[in-house]
């Protein structure tokens, strides 16, 4: 219904690509905007309002329209030629742009784009996640975790609080940067939110760059575009659960488990007490 719904709405003939996550992707010519479209259906309302939002300030030109049809929600982009980036090992210098990239994010989308924002105390966004764990196979690891991590909860809560806020993407990774007209761009924007802005090198520092001397390089060039202050180790600590937490809700409903082993190693460097992220 809603695919017949917007071929009719936009006079085109979309097809489906792929199904990424839950969220359906379309692709067809619209006689309507005379233009090839890129269609993305979410069943989550705050992705799509993220996706959208997002969108609409940081690539203005290729947004075109939002659907909310029954329970599904819809963005409607411009279809592009992206090219994905080079799969080259990342240099100091490719840390550096990448920094960069991600700093001159934060500082377009900050005060500009309406994220979702969680009015929940650190260690209450933790408790929250760790309930909806609660039953799988993860119940029993993430509960330790949380009791090991306890006596963290209130000097974190109060950092937490005072540090800067800005609009993360959410999933920063180099599968979302793309080559286009000639320079490097981020896609997708579902999983954008505020929070503070160590919390988008988590996972792109724990499974793309792990050597210290890569991660400065990263910090260098991302200190070019936008303020940063690395957080304490109890926020940290407390960050990195966070980070595992969605990631093991994300392999409890994905069969695929895209992310692989990764919350499972982050959930041992808390147990362990390592150095959460060497810097």
């Amino acid at each position: 219904m809603l695919v017949e719904f917007l071929n009719d709405y936009y006079q085109a003939n979309l097809k489906s690509i792929h199904d990424v996550a839950g969220n359906q992707h379309l692709i067809g010519y619209s006689k309507v905007f005379k233009s090839p479209l890129f269609v993305k259906i979410f069943k989550e309302r705050d992705m799509f309002y993220a996706e959208q939002h997002v969108n609409q300030v940081y690539y203005p030109e290729i947004y075109l329209d939002s659907v909310i049809f029954g329970d599904r929600y819809v963005v409607t982009l411009k279809d592009r030629e992206l090219k994905e980036i080079s799969a080259q090992k990342i240099s100091p210098k490719r840390a550096y742009a990448f920094g960069q990239l991600l700093g001159d994010f934060h500082k377009k989308l900050t005060g500009k784009a309406t994220v979702h924002q969680s009015d929940k105390r650190l260690s209450e966004q933790i408790q929250y996640h760790v309930t909806k764990l609660q039953t799988t196979e993860y119940e029993a690891v993430v509960n330790e975790v949380q009791r090991l991590l306890t006596p963290d909860f209130e000097r974190a809560d109060m950092e937490y609080a005072q540090l800067p806020k800005v609009v993360l993407h959410g999933d920063f990774s180099t599968r979302n940067i793309m080559n286009y007209r000639g320079k490097k761009i981020l896609i997708d924007f579902e999983r954008s939110h505020m929070g503070t802005p160590y919390q988008d090198f988590i996972k792109f520092f724990y499974n793309e760059v792990k050597k210290p001397a890569l991660r400065h390089s990263f910090i260098k060039g991302y200190e070019t575009r936008h303020d940063f202050e690395i957080p304490g180790k109890e926020v940290q600590r407390c960050l990195l659960f966070l980070c595992a937490l969605d990631i093991c809700e994300y392999n409890v409903t994905h069969p695929e488990r895209k992310f692989g082993e990764m919350p499972t190693a982050m959930l041992e460097t808390i147990q362990k007490n390592d150095a959460v992220l060497a810097l």
